[in-house]
């Protein structure tokens, strides 16, 4: 059995209060104590938050009433190769555009993964700048990546579309929700996998039943 030589973390810490979407009616993370050693001879936590918070996965019934929620979906969706666009530096708040992303065709194998740096997950922060400003994938482009074939998309940011405006949120979601594809939000890029290299993808989610979203571990595992 070949096991990898390096597994990179690609997720975001949970905590209490940590940042999440800004929903109209947010309601902020939240993880006490619910055991003590002290007392109850074990420690144990209970847990209060979105299925959208942190590292997670987006399923189809997210955007499509008769879509699949997150337990009806294989496990193997969630694993296969990767590649990493570079896209930091763009204009905050704006979208990624189907040229941006043309220009990496060569890196962009049907079944891949296509995972979006765009330095936000370095920003990691309950500010204005992180949470509603973040760049997103605009649908034009994400389009493209579904007629290319690829396997799922990641991100970032708190969101794969824009803040707030249905006509930024919407397309990207819908274009790939509603063709099958994995989406994984709330990454985080470690400088060490920016390196032009293909990895395998990992971020299987937790089975929740019915639900529209799940946490995930989203990895890298390199061979």
């Amino acid at each position: 059995m070949n096991l990898p030589a390096r597994i990179h973390d690609l997720s975001q810490p949970v905590f209490t209060n940590c940042p999440q979407y800004p929903d109209e009616n947010p309601r902020p993370a939240q993880i006490q104590l619910f055991y003590m050693l002290a007392v109850q001879g074990v420690n144990k936590e209970i847990v209060e938050m979105s299925t959208h918070t942190g590292t997670h996965c987006d399923a189809p019934y997210h955007f499509f009433e008769d879509g699949e929620t997150i337990d009806r979906i294989p496990l193997d969706t969630y694993v296969g190769p990767a590649t990493i666009l570079d896209l930091r530096g763009k204009k905050p708040g704006s979208a990624i555009v189907r040229a941006e992303v043309e220009r990496f065709a060569e890196c962009i194998a049907e079944g891949d993964f296509v995972l979006l740096n765009t330095g936000w997950g370095h920003k990691r922060a309950n500010t204005k700048e992180f949470l509603t400003e973040y760049v997103y994938l605009g649908g034009e482009a994400a389009q493209y990546l579904v007629d290319r074939g690829i396997k799922g998309v990641g991100i970032d940011a708190v969101s794969l579309g824009g803040y707030k405006d249905p006509s930024k949120s919407g397309p990207a979601h819908k274009a790939m929700l509603g063709n099958g594809k994995v989406i994984v939000e709330e990454l985080y890029f470690p400088d060490e996998v920016m390196d032009g290299k293909k990895r395998l993808f990992v971020a299987a989610p937790v089975r929740l039943r019915g639900a529209s979203g799940a946490w995930a571990r989203a990895m890298l595992w390199e061979f």
